[in-house]
């Protein structure tokens, strides 16, 4: 479960500036689950499938990702493979075993640890660097 939160909740935290219509999942004084639950209810199946992949973009909804993002293990923000494109520079991040390494812990603090400082990092990203998962208009 601590997966699924944390990536629910960075994909709260990518949302733009507020469209006309303001939603209850972009305040955040409510709790990170009613939060979670309302963006949930709102997306369509096709927007949830999409949202699975390295761009969790929910234009409809005006959340915005960032271009490629992949936070199974840590936030990797470019890397050998280039995946944020030319001429722009790698950011340095934490990188924890494979998904399947952290589950064979079978230590749910430990991974919440491990998404906690993901978070904190794509955060931090967002904040220098205009990257991450918290990109706002």
């Amino acid at each position: 479960m601590p997966y699924r939160r944390l990536y629910f909740f960075a994909l709260l935290c990518s949302a733009a500036s507020l469209p006309a219509q303001s939603y209850p999942f972009r305040n955040p004084a409510l709790p990170v689950e009613v939060r979670i639950s309302d963006l949930l209810s709102r997306m369509t199946l096709d927007e949830k499938i999409s949202a699975l992949s390295t761009d969790p973009s929910v234009p409809r909804l005006g959340v915005v990702g960032t271009e490629h993002v992949e936070g199974l293990h840590g936030l990797a923000l470019g890397g050998p493979g280039g995946w944020e494109g030319r001429g722009k520079p790698v950011i340095p991040t934490t990188q924890f075993p494979q998904a399947r390494g952290l589950g064979q812990t079978w230590d749910p603090d430990l991974i919440e640890k491990a998404a906690a400082v993901e978070a904190y990092e794509t955060r931090y990203a967002a904040g220098r660097y205009h990257r991450g998962g918290l990109l706002q208009d």
